[in-house]
Parts: structure tokens; C-alpha cells; sequence
């Protein structure tokens, strides 16, 4: 293992989010915040610088990196940014405790956008902007970023950006890993100012565009009220907000294809189109059991849409009271949390792409029953898919679901609602946000469960297998 490696990049990230604190410190002098604010910040910049330069020292001997120190580098990196990054809320007495900082911290970073907070208004401007900041920046992800500024002429960081971005497949939108990593996050930034623009021509006071904006390109879903959404009382709004975290919720190699003028490649996307169509049925399926509830089809198909825009793309802004609609529409929403987005977007979720390929896979099997010498062969986007890939999905998919029943049982000895429960374990390990079945914040739930859910939203995010190598001794050894 390359332990040097390791510890000098980690130490470079560390600095890295040293540099983003300057963010809510700019955006505190702007709004004249208490001194506390201030330190608060500082403090935590001058634990980060430390750590940092004192790591960054000595310089490694040996720059390659392989898959395992790839693995652990991206968990590793993930936990100490939402560690370090939940400080200025500690240090300033704004959520005084460290283990719900860290949960909070987590599920921005993690793009859950789950809280702790039952009333956001106890932050200051500056801390409130950091929360939704860190959205922003964990969407495409960390590494991502880090590997977009940090000078890698080797191009030895493929296994970090491979464990880092979601999805069954990784694939270069060019041959160099660091212009990669550029394109992608200049997309990103572009599109995330789009959107702020577009709120604030809307209605939406500036500052609120921006932390609604990096909620929703970030797929999170922190918002600035309480009640999310529904506090603008707007149906272009709303509409705004639907459109835009579905776009966040399209593999970002799309937009790139678009950029170079290779619609057919865009349009004939599988995923594309599978995603697009699960949004378009459930949409319809859940207007026609709720719009009763409400007092014209136009506001239960706004609502209908902006929830399955929001739970399919793990988003997780609100507008309305989901505990009051019918059990058929929340089982909807249920499944929708479990599929999530698409594959190399900001979204979470188990990802379109799996779901699409193993309902293919269980479509051949069947037919393998009934014509047992016909030779079955499995394409996406017109090209064949390979067995490997395939038993690897297979495999996640075993993982996965024996790490998301484990997190049911252990929360259910913590609260005794099961809707409650199963909720609560989808939304953070899949990185939703919010719960089925109570109006209430993670707060009702206790210290360790808590702790707990932070680490699931972190393998969550990373697809489990950075975070689980952490906990196996072998993982450690010099070989």
C-alpha cells in the first residue's frame, strides 16, 4: 500500500476545503455577521491549514496509485470533509453538537439533504450558504473538483475519479483524466448559474436563488425555509425547480455529447429515455390517486410532478405534506427513492442504468427457460454489454441489499414506526432526504442512529465499497 500517497493527497484535499471555507466567510462580511461567525470560520481554516501543510511536507516517493489506495483515499477524504466542515457549526453554538454537525454536514456534502434542524432560522446567512455550498461541490463530487485544480501530469489518480463517480460503468469524455474532470465540473458550474439566474428572474430573492440553486444542481435539497419550496408560493417556481433537478439528474457525459454536436448520441441514450419515462408514470400515476386532494388538476399535477421530480432525482425539496396522501402514491415515491437517477449524475440512488440492465437480465432469463439452446446476449445503446460488467452488478445489487436491510434492523430497535424506519434507511443510504410518514427532522432519532445514517450516506454516495473496505483489517495491510 502507498501510505505516503495517501496521506500527502489527503492532506492537499485538506487544504482544498481550507480554500472553500472562504466562501461562507465572504458571504458572512456581507451580511455583517456576530464575531463568533467569524471565528468559527477561521478556526476551523487554521485546523485545516495545519493539518494540511503538515501532511503535504514530504512529498511521496512513489505517485502511482492502485485501486485500493484509490478506495481509500475517496472514503477517507469524504469523511474528514464532512467531519471538518461541520466545525464552524460546533464552534459557533448553531448546532452545538458535534454528531448532528456531522450528520448535517454528511447529508450536504452527500447531497442527501436529510437535517437535523427542526427551523433552519437558528443559521446565520453564512452558515446556511455553507450547508448548501457543500451540495454544490459534492454533486459531481470532491474529488472530481480536487482533480479538476490539482496538477496531475501522470494522470495517476483513474482509480480515485473511478471509485468517486457513480454508476456500473466509468468512462472518460476525453482521453486525459484531468480535462475530464474539467469538462465536467464547467458543465456543472455553467448549468448551476443557469439555474440561479433563471430563479432569481422568477422572483426569488438573490440569495435565496443561489442556495436554491446549488440545492437543486447538487440534486440535495437544502433549502432556506422551513418549508422548502412552498414558502414562494409560486407555480413557475416550482415548475422551475421540477425542470431543473431532473436536467441535474441526466448523466453529465449527455451534455457533453450535446456540446459537440452528437445529438443522435443524446437522444438515443437508453438510461435517457428509461429515466424520462419512469418520471412520466409515476407522475401520471400519482396525479390521478391525489388530485382529489387538492382544489384543481393544475395544482395536483404541479405537486405531482415536483415530487417525483424531486424523489426521483434524490433531491429532496418539499411543498407539501406527503403523510396526507394515499398509501398508493407514498409506495410510489418509495420505489422512485430506490431507482434514483442516472448514472454519472449528481443524483443518488441505486441508478436507472442498474435498474435497466437487470430488468434485461431478468427479461433473458425467462426467455432462457423457454428457448434453453438460443445464445442470449444483452445490449445498451447498441452495443453489447460484457458478462463481467453484469455479474458486477449483480454482485452490488447483493451488497446492497444486505447492507440496507442491516440499517433497517439496527434503526428499528432506535423507533418503532416501520414506515418511519424503512424511510429513514432509504432516503440516507440512497441519499433522498426527506422521510414517509412523519412531518418530523432526523432529529427524532437518537446520537448513534444518527451516526450511523451519516455513514450511510457516505457509502451511499461512494456505492458502498470505499466505506466498507475501511472496516476490514486486510484492507490495511502493506500488500
Amino acid at each position: 500500500m502507498n501510505r505516503s500517497m495517501i496521506r500527502y493527497l489527503l492532506a492537499k484535499l485538506l487544504l482544498i476545503e481550507a480554500g472553500l471555507l472562504l466562501v461562507p466567510l465572504i458571504v458572512a462580511s456581507i451580511y455583517h455577521e456576530d464575531t463568533r461567525v467569524f471565528v468559527s470560520i477561521l478556526a476551523t481554516m487554521g485546523i485545516l491549514g495545519f493539518l494540511g501543510l503538515t501532511g503535504s511536507l514530504f512529498k511521496p516517493k512513489n505517485y502511482r496509485i492502485y485501486t485500493k489506495e484509490g478506495l481509500l483515499i475517496v472514503a477517507l477524504c469524504w469523511i474528514l470533509w464532512s467531519f471538518f466542515g461541520a466545525l464552524p457549526f460546533v464552534f459557533s453554538g448553531q448546532i452545538p453538537s458535534i454528531i448532528d454537525a456531522f450528520f448535517e454536514i454528511s447529508s450536504g456534502f452527500t447531497t442527501t439533504g436529510a437535517t437535523i434542524l427542526p427551523d433552519v432560522s437558528v443559521l446565520s446567512h453564512s452558515l446556511l450558504f455553507w450547508r448548501s455550498f457543500t451540495h454544490l461541490i459534492g454533486g459531481m463530487g470532491v474529488l472530481v473538483f480536487a482533480l479538476a485544480i490539482i496538477e496531475n501530469s501522470k494522470n495517476a489518480h483513474l482509480e480515485v475519479m473511478r471509485a468517486e463517480v457513480p454508476g456500473p460503468v466509468f468512462g472518460k469524455v476525453v482521453s486525459k483524466l484531468k480535462n475530464t474532470a474539467q469538462i465536467l465540473y464547467i458543465i456543472y458550474l455553467a448549468m448551476f448559474l443557469i439555474f440561479a439566474i433563471i430563479l432569481w428572474m422568477a422572483g426569488m430573492p438573490l440569495y435565496d436563488s443561489l442556495v436554491t440553486a446549488m440545492g437543486g444542481a447538487g440534486t440535495g435539497g437544502f433549502a432556506v425555509y422551513n418549508d422548502s419550496m412552498a414558502h414562494y408560493h409560486s407555480s413557475l417556481i416550482t415548475l422551475i425547480v421540477s425542470i431543473g433537478t431532473l436536467i441535474f439528474g441526466v448523466n453529465f457525459n449527455l451534455y457533453y455529447f450535446l456540446l459537440i454536436r452528437k445529438f443522435k448520441m443524446f437522444f438515443r441514450d437508453e438510461e435517457l429515455r428509461t429515466y424520462l419515462g419512469i418520471v412520466a408514470l409515476a407522475t401520471g400515476l400519482i396525479f390521478f390517486n391525489t388530485f382529489s386532494l387538492y382544489d384543481s388538476w393544475a395544482k395536483g399535477l404541479e405537486y405531482s410532478f415536483f415530487e417525483v421530480a424531486n424523489v426521483m432525482t434524490t433531491t429532496g425539496f418539499g411543498i407539501t405534506d406527503l403523510t396526507k396522501w394515499p398509501l398508493f402514491s407514498q409506495t410510489i415515491l418509495l420505489i422512485l427513492m430506490f431507482i434514483g437517477g442516472s448514472a454519472g449524475s449528481t443524483a443518488g440512488g441505486f441508478k436507472v442504468m442498474r435498474s435497466l440492465i437487470l430488468a434485461k437480465m431478468s427479461k433473458n432469463q425467462i426467455l432462457k427457460t423457454l428457448y434453453p439452446n438460443r445464445v442470449m446476449s444483452l445490449h445498451i445503446n447498441r452495443a453489447p454489454l460484457d458478462k463481467s460488467t453484469q455479474h458486477s452488478i449483480l454482485k452490488y445489487l447483493a451488497v446492497y441489499l444486505m447492507i440496507f436491510l442491516g440499517l433497517i434492523l439496527v434503526l428499528s430497535i432506535d423507533h418503532n414506526q416501520f414506515i418511519v424506519v424503512v424511510s429513514a434507511a432509504a432516503s440516507t443510504f440512497n441519499n433522498i432526504g426527506p422521510m414517509l410518514g412523519t412531518a418530523d427532522t432526523f432529529n427524532i432519532f437518537s446520537p448513534w442512529a444518527k451516526l450511523l445514517m451519516a455513514f450511510a450516506m457516505i457509502a451511499g454516495r461512494l456505492e458502498i465499497y470505499p466505506v466498507l473496505l475501511l472496516f476490514i483489517p486486510k484492507t490495511w495491510s502493506k500488500y
